[in-house]
């Protein structure tokens, strides 16, 4: 699949829609149709007819990668593949679907391999989305034309059927409006307390959450794209909003710390100090034009990873008695991670950090081999025509 972002409307907006007599821009993976009625006519003409084949297709591909990425990270967080792993498996399926080739696939699925393709040259859509599915769950899935199409639909319940495809005004998948909405779905689903992030006032403005799993575990959040690009798109005014609410409890706020001791970063005395300095920095930070600056959010994805790494480490080695870890199966025996050394624990969560990192280089990997591809045969359609000699026969 071809996740580019839609093509803008007239007068040089390219990736945004006219709201009234404003241009709204396309957040990275908003769950939102541009031109809906030229996306209609599109998935009308070339999707409708064969979607049977088009789910056989994704089924198809699932069916390829399955085993591949179950050996690649057969449990995520004490859960066994597909549970959890909506990401990657969504990731995976975009990258195949670009590569495989009609032959590779059954027949019926090579239908739909080439409907899809055949709409996506006519101008049609596919772009990867995220957001609130239902007020239920955090969604990765697909936007194609005007269809909502899951392809790990299996990840939560793993019974369901593995692709779901529904018109996308039907499918109740909403952007995230702002932090207080994603910390609605995140305390519902994920079972997380939420709470302002008044530890490390540097981050606030970009990653204004603390996060409180039920084992106790400390997460800052929420450095993806999506929600960096919404903060920041608004000139840190969510993230404001959501650090003017009551400081962090005392309790949390001095075990985050003891969390972060002698990490490099610059604590605040107490919650009601880390408050004044989070939002002063949203001051700053927009002063600055740090919202502005593209360069940024890469910087603070790499600072949060370093963050929650250094928490994880933390909890790991002082696990909370009241909330004992789930267990993680390792050639066919069950662990119970509490009783786990602190030194496997924390080899655990290394190897779980760099199953992600492998992942996402070997996602990466095969969108540059398809590069490499398109950039050949370019090259070749582009050289001179040279005449073969033909042998000539000697009488």
């Amino acid at each position: 699949m071809d996740c580019a972002v839609n093509p803008g409307v007239s007068g040089g907006h390219k990736g945004r829609m006219r709201v009234g007599n404003w241009l709204t821009p396309l957040l990275p993976n908003e769950p939102r149709i541009l031109h809906p009625e030229a996306q209609a006519a599109l998935t009308a003409t070339y999707l409708l007819p064969v979607l049977p084949a088009l789910e056989t297709c994704l089924l198809a591909v699932r069916q390829q990668l399955d085993p591949e990425l179950e050996r690649l990270q057969p449990m995520k967080l004490g859960k066994p593949y597909p549970l959890g792993q909506c990401l990657e498996i969504a990731e995976a399926v975009q990258e195949r679907v670009r590569s495989v080739d009609g032959p590779q696939l059954p027949a019926e699925a090579a239908i739909g391999l080439q409907a899809l393709r055949a709409f996506q040259r006519a101008g049609g859509t596919v772009r990867q989305v995220w957001g609130d599915l239902r007020g239920q769950y955090f969604q990765n899935a697909f936007q194609i034309g005007t269809l909502y199409v899951d392809v790990a639909n299996d990840t939560v319940t793993p019974t369901k059927p593995k692709v779901e495809i529904l018109p996308f005004d039907q499918a109740q998948f909403t952007p995230i409006r702002d932090f207080g909405h994603f910390r609605q779905i995140a305390s519902s689903y994920w079972q997380h307390e939420v709470y302002p992030n008044h530890v490390l006032p540097a981050l606030a403005p970009h990653c204004p959450l603390i996060h409180v799993s039920k084992t106790g575990r400390i997460q800052l959040h929420e450095a993806t794209q999506y929600m960096l690009a919404m903060t920041r798109g608004q000139g840190f005014a969510p993230s404001e909003a959501l650090l003017r609410e009551a400081p962090l409890p005392q309790a949390l706020f001095e075990q985050a710390c003891r969390a972060l001791k002698d990490a490099g970063h610059k604590l605040p005395r107490n919650p009601a100090h880390g408050q004044r300095l989070a939002l002063q920095q949203c001051h700053q930070q927009r002063e600055k034009r740090w919202h502005l600056d593209p360069s940024r959010p890469n910087l603070i994805v790499q600072d949060a990873g370093r963050v929650n790494l250094r928490f994880a480490r933390w909890h790991n080695a002082n696990p909370s008695q009241e909330n004992p870890m789930p267990t993680i199966q390792i050639d066919n025996i069950a662990y119970n991670l509490d009783s786990l050394s602190v030194d496997a624990k924390a080899q655990l969560q290394s190897i779980q950090f760099v199953d992600q990192e492998i992942a996402r280089l070997q996602a990466q990997l095969a969108a540059m081999q398809t590069a490499r591809n398109a950039y050949v045969s370019a090259l070749k359609a582009a050289l001179p025509v040279v005449e073969k000699e033909l042998g000539s026969d000697s009488n």
